[in-house]
């Protein structure tokens, strides 16, 4: 299996210019930017202590992003209700989304990574490093300038919110507004959960009435069961002409 490395080889100097440049705010805490682009692929059991991967600042990230993105989106739509904020929020800061997002800003300049080339294009190592790099940016300088970096040259600079709000990909959301309204049983089934290399891969299954539909593959859960659902919906409007 050929592997694709990714290697940090621009200096501190590069790297703290990149942060300044990208986020508007001087680093001053570089080691948690390193950490940041450290997929766990490329650390060791024996040098997790000394030198962590990015999960746990992608937890962190994961958390701040969202609760930016919420309280935004609460201030301009003082009118819509729960489930459409969720929804939005949602679209986002879904994995593929952060992915798009990591690679505009030039992560995969400095994400360090051992990973296949099919791994690679699968995985979510973009989108966790985004999600870690925010992290880092809040333990580093602050909520208040994490969330003016976050409004100000993502959502601003990047994000459609109003495109994003008149489409609707959420197909677990409408096949279960169908299945509800015909009086249908829907059940999204775990087939396997299997590792592999430095991911899992998920199959799910839906059933309707007992009956399997499709079964759909994925590095990501989430990502799995809304294709099924997506396949499902053509497959029922296939059945009634």
């Amino acid at each position: 299996m050929q592997l694709v490395v990714f290697k940090n080889n621009k200096s501190d100097k590069d790297f703290k210019k990149w942060i300044k440049h990208t986020t508007g705010f001087a680093p001053k805490n570089i080691t948690l930017y390193k950490q940041a682009f450290s997929h766990s692929s490329v650390i060791s059991k024996k040098d997790a202590t000394s030198s962590p991967s990015n999960e746990r600042l992608e937890f962190l990230g994961d958390a701040i992003i969202g609760a930016i993105i919420a309280e935004h989106l609460f201030n301009i739509y003082p009118f819509k209700d729960e489930g459409f904020l969720t929804q939005l929020r949602s679209k986002i800061v879904n994995g593929q989304h952060l992915k798009e997002l990591a690679l505009k800003f030039g992560f995969n300049t400095f994400l360090k990574a051992s990973l296949s080339h099919n791994e690679k294009t699968k995985s979510s190592a973009y989108g966790d490093a985004f999600e870690a790099f925010i992290g880092a940016v809040y333990v580093d300088i602050g909520y208040e300038k994490t969330k003016k970096f976050v409004l100000t040259k993502i959502i601003q600079t990047h994000v459609d919110i109003s495109e994003l709000a008149e489409t609707n990909e959420d197909y677990k959301s409408q096949l279960q507004i169908y299945c509800q309204k015909n009086k249908y049983i829907l059940e999204y089934k775990l087939l396997s959960e299997d590792r592999q290399g430095a991911n899992k891969i998920y199959i799910i299954q839906t059933i309707i009435n007992d009956k399997p539909y499709v079964t759909f593959e994925n590095y990501s859960k989430r990502v799995a069961e809304q294709k099924a659902a997506q396949l499902t919906l053509q497959e029922l409007q296939k059945e009634v002409g």
